[in-house]
C-alpha cells in the first residue's frame, strides 16, 4: 500500500524517536492525536511499520565483538545453512545478496574469540564456505530505520 505526505512524515518521526506518543507527533504535525494513531494503526495492520526497536550501547551489553560475515552456500545446502543460521542467538540479521557471495550475515558476541569459535563450529558446519569476515571497528551512524 503505498502512503501519502502525512504517513511519511510520521515514518520520520518514528524513525528519529519510536518513543514519541500520538500527542507528540500530532503537535509536530500540526493534526490531531486521534488521526496520528489511526495512520500508525493502519500502517502496522498493513506491515508497513513491522516492528519498534532500541538502538543499544552493545558494550554496556556485553558485546564486544561485531562482525559482518558474506559466504557462499551451495543451493542444495540454503534451507539447512539458513535455518541453521537462524538458530544461532549471535545472529542478528540475514541477508541474501548479490554479488561475489550470496549471503551476508552479521554475528555479535562477547569476544573475538567466541566469535572465531561460532565461526568454526557452528557457521561451516552448516555449509558456509568462501567467508569473508569483516568486524565492525566503529559505528559510524546508528539507525534502525529506513
Amino acid at each position: 500500500m503505498s502512503q501519502d505526505d502525512l504517513d511519511q512524515r510520521i515514518l520520520e518521526i518514528l524513525q528519529r524517536n519510536g518513543k514519541l506518543t500520538n500527542e507528540e507527533i500530532g503537535s509536530i504535525l500540526d493534526r490531531s492525536p486521534s488521526t496520528i494513531r489511526d495512520r500508525i494503526k493502519r500502517m502496522e495492520e498493513d506491515r508497513t511499520i513491522v516492528g519498534y526497536s532500541a538502538v543499544v550501547n552493545e558494550s554496556r551489553v556485553g558485546i564486544g565483538s561485531d562482525a559482518y560475515i558474506a559466504a557462499d552456500l551451495p543451493p542444495e545446502r540454503e534451507m539447512v545453512g539458513v535455518s541453521g543460521l537462524l538458530s544461532i542467538d549471535n545472529v542478528t540479521e540475514v541477508l541474501h545478496t548479490t554479488g561475489e557471495r550470496r549471503f551476508m550475515f552479521r554475528l555479535m558476541t562477547e569476544n573475538d574469540v567466541e566469535l572465531l569459535n561460532l565461526i568454526d563450529k557452528r557457521i561451516r558446519t552448516l555449509g558456509f564456505e568462501n567467508l569473508e569476515i569483516m568486524r565492525v571497528l566503529d559505528h559510524v551512524v546508528r539507525s534502525p530505520g529506513v
